[in-house]
């Protein structure tokens, strides 16, 4: 319950890129790896930056999840545009938020 009263938030770091056919693609600056110390950070490097591309289901849950709506009003908007029952609709996009979240794309602010 407390999820569903949460709000979505967009990770402000992140630079959007809007693709050619509607999506968006992200781009984040990278945690150096905790294993990567010298001298094997001298042969291996790691990446300055990682891109998440999101498809267009992706968008639109993401695009929602602007700090202004709730997680279970982002539920109801996306079970309405895609002819869902409020409990399928769930299932999708709190997975779908979870991913995004271990990706760093987005935070979750839970109410007072």
């Amino acid at each position: 319950r407390a999820m569903l009263k949460a709000r979505a938030v967009q990770n402000a770091a992140a630079k959007i890129e809007t693709n050619e056919d509607g999506t968006v693609s992200l781009t984040l600056k990278s945690k150096k790896p905790a294993l990567l110390f010298p001298p094997l950070s001298w042969l291996v490097r790691a990446p300055e930056f990682k891109r998440v591309s999101l498809d267009r289901i992706g968008t639109e849950v993401w695009r929602l999840c602007d700090g202004k709506h709730r997680v279970e009003e982002v539920v109801d908007r996306f079970a309405e545009a895609h002819d869902l029952t409020f409990h399928e609709a769930r299932v999708a996009v709190t997975g779908y938020m979870k991913s995004l979240i271990q990706r760093g794309v987005l935070a979750i602010v839970l109410p007072d």
